[in-house]
């Protein structure tokens, strides 16, 4: 199970819990039972998903990371609420059967086009960077994000996944963050870390509010 607890959203979606391993004995609940909490699109990208079949999903000089599923050990399938992405999860760099990109898909400006908000590593340092392909009429439009602010768990395991993990719009048009405050927004929003990001339209970029410390 993961060791550091993150709560990279709000109550609609958590991350890494820390649970005791002298609590984990009696069965085991395999990653697939627990993935209704975790449906593909929004967590981790299928290869078969159109998106990555276009083979638009590249950048020069940098690396598409993927996911892979673990088991994880419960005492009853009841825990799969207490079940979070960082037990379900973890980053690789090779791609094989079963793996995901590791990223999650939405409509981020809100005009019914899918784009993709991605990890991907950079050839030459090693850097790993969250990436958005905005979607376009034609193509992506490409933004690199900042550094990825999650020192209590990607931060010190590059096995473990900051996200991004994606929310759809809220039906009133605001998100609300218990520590940063509220924003409208206009399409989907996807989280990296302890940041949510959304696209505002009159600056043209993705910006984040805090939702997680």
């Amino acid at each position: 199970m993961a060791r550091h607890r993150k709560v990279w959203l709000t109550t609609l979606v958590c991350s890494v819990v820390a649970l005791g391993v002298g609590a984990l004995s009696e069965s085991t609940v395999h990653a697939g039972d627990c993935m209704g909490r975790f449906p593909e699109g929004r967590f981790g990208i299928p290869l078969s998903h159109q998106v990555v079949v276009s083979g638009q999903l590249a950048v020069e000089g940098f690396s598409p990371l993927y996911l892979t599923k673990l088991p994880v050990s419960v005492s009853e399938e009841e825990i799969c609420d207490d079940v979070y992405a960082g037990d379900v999860f973890r980053m690789v760099e090779t791609r094989e059967a079963g793996t995901l990109l590791a990223g999650c898909i939405g409509d981020f400006d809100g005009r019914g086009g899918i784009g993709a908000a991605l990890l991907m590593k950079r050839r030459r340092d090693g850097a790993v960077i969250p990436m958005v392909f905005r979607s376009l009429a034609a193509g992506y439009e490409i933004s690199q994000l900042d550094g990825i602010t999650d020192p209590y768990g990607f931060g010190k395991d590059r096995s473990i996944w900051p996200g991004p993990t994606c929310l759809p719009k809220p039906l009133s048009g605001v998100f609300e963050s218990a520590i940063g405050g509220k924003v409208k927004v206009v399409g989907d929003l996807f989280v990296v870390g302890w940041k949510t990001y959304f696209w505002n339209p009159g600056s043209g970029r993705f910006d984040a509010i805090l939702t997680s410390d």
